[in-house]
């Protein structure tokens, strides 16, 4: 008997530690479980680790700190939240603005450095790169991956148009030192870039908050094929950006040593199929790297001789004759089709493309190049070199001749149902060497049907101000625009849907309230019907219109002209 009561107390302290055991396991299961919940809660990314991605903790040595950042950190709000709002832009909450590797946590050069933050976040599903203040200074292109936002320390004055802007964490590339003689300095020594890792583009991506000289903002690629979506560009200062022409010098006739700035190279320029902010950044306000050429070698006007300009101020390698800002427009291989649609060219009308609050200073090209369903560029400021002089044709090859066309532009737009609200804009035209002509070029606000225009389908321009014209200019079809309280110094509202080729039709186009120092002119002579020009106040130009399709009241400073 107490044998057998022996036994049953054994069992009885054997099934108490089986089942505390069990209990221990348990606990330890749905801790880990509370655990990982509240962790991807406090991700307002929310990109979670792919199954079977290495999670484990890095050694101390490597600046990680688990998998989800490194030891010292960074700020982990949400910048574009922080600046316009919780409910603005609600793509960027697919950051993770949390995960925050600081590139002081890691060893070697800035360049160094900054692979092995990028290779550790891209490891763990992506995340913040923090540049502390301070100087980086890089020597060769910078790639970003999927995931991956660069991010420097919040500047003291958060206003890019501030002429005190001026972001603590400063990124450095080198320096072109020309050489004018033998074959010059190797293009490959200078001009470096902020590019995607994959030639169809990278998603998720951004650049904020830095200040960058001498290396172009280019997250660009074929605007047809681009996988790129969900890309920012935010807060960031942007000097002494350019590219050499490809096709200078032409030995056939020029120096070895000779360059030429390229017209199509751009400080800014994004391709993405959707959600492009580009946003509060400060171009060209600190150009430092101008350069003179003696010596320059180019043809004569008719092609017929070469002429070499010992004044090197008629051939200046300069970092600002080029674009500012490009968003989903530029370039691409056989040229866009004109008047574009959704149909024949779908690339134009990606949607969630905003550009906003910048100060864009430029002295050649457009200031603004963007292209959109929905686009909105709003509030920017672009500033411009007033007196300006060029000699050189755009190809760098032959002196300019009294027609050439130097781009000069502030905002050229194409896509349906645009916003152009509330920009300050200059726009100067060059005088042409010595000739007293002046380049044909000097819009405002532009859409042709050309080189990547498209026809006009739902269009509001308001409360914008400037010294250049606003143009629709020959877009064929134009329907449902709003022209409203724009004040226009010296020049015209400009709205035209016939080409050169043949009349077009142009609907529910209305120009009204605006201050307009030129002239106005509104013509579709192949019909339409529900368009306005009213209320608008003039300085002596004259009203120009197509009489079967525009009604033209209460207008005062203008001439109105007989209807056509």
């Amino acid at each position: 008997m107490n044998r057998r009561r022996r036994i049953s107390q054994q069992w009885r302290r054997f099934l108490l530690g089986l089942c505390g055991a069990i209990a221990a396991v348990g606990l330890a299961v749905v801790g880990y479980s509370l655990s990982a919940m509240m962790t991807a809660d406090s991700d307002p990314g929310g990109v979670a680790v792919p199954s079977g991605r290495d999670t484990a903790i890095a050694p101390q040595s490597s600046g990680l700190a688990g998998n989800c950042g490194s030891h010292s950190g960074g700020p982990k709000d949400n910048a574009i939240a922080s600046f316009y709002g919780e409910s603005a832009y609600p793509w960027t909450r697919e950051i993770r603005w949390n995960c925050v590797y600081n590139i002081n946590d890691f060893s070697g050069a800035a360049g160094d450095r900054f692979d092995q933050a990028q290779n550790a976040a891209v490891k763990n599903g992506g995340g913040v790169i923090y540049f502390p203040a301070g100087t980086y200074n890089f020597t060769e292109d910078i790639r970003l991956e999927d995931g991956i936002v660069i991010r420097g320390e919040d500047p003291p004055i958060t206003d890019a148009k501030s002429d005190l802007y001026s972001p603590p964490s400063k990124l450095t590339f080198p320096k072109y030192e020309p050489q004018l003689s033998g074959s010059g300095t190797p293009n490959d020594t200078a001009f470096k870039k902020i590019l995607p890792a994959s030639e169809t583009g990278n998603k998720t991506i951004g650049i904020v908050n830095l200040d960058i000289n001498r290396g172009a903002i280019a997250l660009k690629s074929d605007i047809d094929e681009t996988r790129a979506e969900n890309v920012i560009i935010f807060g960031d200062r942007s000097n002494n950006v350019a590219a050499p022409d490809p096709n200078i010098p032409d030995l056939s006739f020029q120096e070895p040593w000779q360059r030429y700035s390229y017209r199509f190279s751009t400080n800014i320029g994004v391709t993405a199929r959707q959600n492009i902010l580009v946003a509060n950044n400060r171009i060209n306000d600190n150009i430092t790297d101008n350069y003179e050429q003696p010596g320059y070698k180019l043809l004569s006007r008719d092609k017929k001789s070469i002429l070499t300009y010992e004044d090197g101020k008629k051939a200046v390698f300069h970092y600002g004759n080029h674009y500012g800002i490009v968003v989903n427009r530029g370039s691409k291989d056989g040229g866009f089709k004109g008047a574009a649609t959704p149909d024949t060219e779908p690339g134009l009308f990606r949607k969630g493309i905003v550009i906003r609050d910048n100060w864009v200073y430029h002295t050649m090209r457009v200031a603004i190049h963007a292209a959109g369903e929905g686009l909105i560029i709003q509030n920017n400021q672009i500033r411009d070199e007033a007196n300006k002089q060029w000699w050189l044709d755009p190809t760098g090859k032959r002196e300019a001749t009294g027609a050439v066309t130097l781009e000069n532009r502030g905002i050229d737009w194409s896509g349906w149902n645009v916003i152009v609200d509330g920009n300050d804009y200059q726009v100067y035209r060059h005088t042409v060497g010595e000739t007293g002509y002046m380049s044909v070029d000097g819009e405002g606000i532009l859409i042709q049907e050309c080189c990547g225009g498209t026809t006009v389908n739902g269009a509001t321009i308001t409360n914008n101000s400037g010294n250049a014209y606003i143009g629709l200019y020959k877009t064929r079809d134009i329907e449902n625009v709003l022209i409203e309280n724009n004040q226009i110094n010296g020049s015209n509202i400009f709205v035209q849907a016939d080409t050169n080729n043949a009349p077009f039709a142009m609907n529910d186009v209305k120009i009204i309230n605006n201050e307009v120092g030129g002239s106005i002119i509104a013509r579709g002579s192949s019909g339409g019907g529900n368009n306005l020009i009213r209320g608008n106040i003039g300085n002596g130009g004259n009203i120009k219109y197509s009489c079967s399709t525009v009604r033209v009241e209460n207008n005062r400073g203008f001439e109105v002209e007989p209807c056509l």
